[in-house]
């Protein structure tokens, strides 16, 4: 089974029959420069879709949106030339506190999770003697925990990387290549 797809990053190439310097064109016309804080990012604060740089070749840039959503992927890109085509290299996640902050919570609630399940098999005999008191729901808690902060990390990430590949695609007048 391939985990990878369900990490919130996403690494692919568009190709496309604009030259280098279109491709550079086009997104530099839908980027304004990054402002440090969007106070209620309204349809009148934003000018254009995406803020970020574009440098030589290689651009950063996120969607700017009017709600929250801590999952927002961060697209970094490269444009280059192959075989008569121009490609574009990119890679998306979410910003990397977000993703170090995830992975240290799911770490210790998925250790719980663990632990319990150890503790449990172990004392598997036990466990009905446990349960004669009373069988309290609130076992459950560190699975649930687990299973939303992964729902909400999978699904918030791919929501927006979905729209921005497509906004990008349609840009660029591009095809994803599948490796």
């Amino acid at each position: 089974m391939n985990f990878k797809k369900f990490l919130p990053v996403e690494n692919y190439t568009l190709t496309t029959k604009l030259s280098v310097e279109e491709v550079r064109n086009r997104i530099a016309g839908k980027i304004e420069p990054k402002k440090n804080f969007r106070l209620f990012a309204g349809k009148n604060n934003y000018s254009k879709p995406y803020e970020g740089k574009i440098a030589g070749n290689s651009f950063t840039i996120t969607r700017i949106i009017n709600y929250r959503n801590s999952f927002l992927p961060v697209i970094n890109g490269t444009i280059g030339t192959f075989v008569g085509k121009t490609q574009i290299n990119i890679k998306m996640q979410p910003l990397i506190f977000v993703l170090i902050f995830m992975s240290v919570w799911l770490g210790i609630v998925g250790i719980v999770c663990l632990w319990m399940i150890i503790t449990a098999s172990i004392h598997i005999r036990e466990i009905g003697q446990i349960f004669e008191g009373g069988f309290s729901p609130i076992i459950f808690v560190p699975f649930v925990m687990f299973i939303v902060g992964s729902s909400i990390t999978y699904f918030g990430f791919k929501f927006e990387s979905k729209k921005s590949k497509e906004f990008l695609a349609d840009l660029l007048e591009g095809e994803e290549v599948t490796t």
